[in-house]
């Protein structure tokens, strides 16, 4: 019988020709979020079945598992809500730090993060970066936010920031590429001193933040396109 869990957990996970580049990555999230071996190997049945059956390119799928261990999976061809023509624009919402579940997992959860993208999107932007009263960077709305400076990657520390599939990505690959890439507690007014900013997730990838893209940007979002695919051991 499988382990009760905490809370639901919820998985967001690219497709790409029938294959799941990054679901290892995924699968060891759900363990880490407390998913025993029995709700695993489920869900990685279930998720291959639904990629193997998907007849698009690209599919976006939604993995789930419920308190009980439960798992159901959709797919759709749904882009990133990074994806944004010109790239995506960003705005500075106050907020408290979000409970997350064990390992830093992705809970099913989402009203904490839904109710700062929204403030985001009365403002005008398309991503929510989260920033304590105190003025520390939390996380976003819906990537992990990386700052370029040099041959530095810096991106807040996890928890509270969700321990992001594609931000573990960026970590091992990142050497391969010339890059440092470090946790490190960041201000609200290191966003606008830094070199480029973008945003990472499994679906879309590495996004530059709108006028905000460079060469680290390209360099990540060409590594991303060889992991999904299936040109890079990830």
């Amino acid at each position: 019988m499988a382990a009760t869990l905490s809370e639901a957990l919820r998985e967001t996970i690219r497709v790409q020709e029938g294959r799941i580049p990054l679901l290892a990555r995924h699968l060891a999230r759900l363990k880490a979020g407390g998913c025993d071996d029995v709700v695993l190997a489920d869900a990685r049945t279930k998720a291959l079945r639904a990629a193997e059956a998907w007849a698009n390119e690209y599919g976006r799928m939604s993995l789930h598992v419920a308190v009980d261990g439960s798992v159901w999976v959709e797919v759709t061809t749904s882009p990133s809500t990074i994806d944004v023509p010109g790239g995506p624009r960003i705005a500075l919402v106050t907020s408290e730090e979000p409970h997350l579940p064990p390992g830093g997992a992705k809970p099913e959860d989402r009203s904490f993060w839904d109710r700062a993208l929204e403030q985001a999107r009365r403002a005008g932007a398309d991503v929510a970066v989260l920033v304590s009263p105190t003025g520390h960077v939390i996380d976003t709305s819906q990537a992990t936010l990386w700052l370029c400076r040099g041959d530095r990657l810096l991106t807040p520390p996890s928890p509270p920031a969700l321990a992001g599939v594609s931000r573990a990505v960026v970590f091992d690959f990142a050497a391969s590429l010339g890059l440092r890439a470090e946790e490190k507690v960041l201000f609200a007014e290191d966003l606008d001193t830094a070199d480029e900013l973008l945003l990472t997730t499994a679906v879309a990838g590495a996004v530059a933040v709108r006028d905000r893209r460079g060469p680290v940007t390209e360099a990540l979002t060409k590594m991303f396109a060889q992991v999904f695919a299936g040109g890079a051991d990830a």
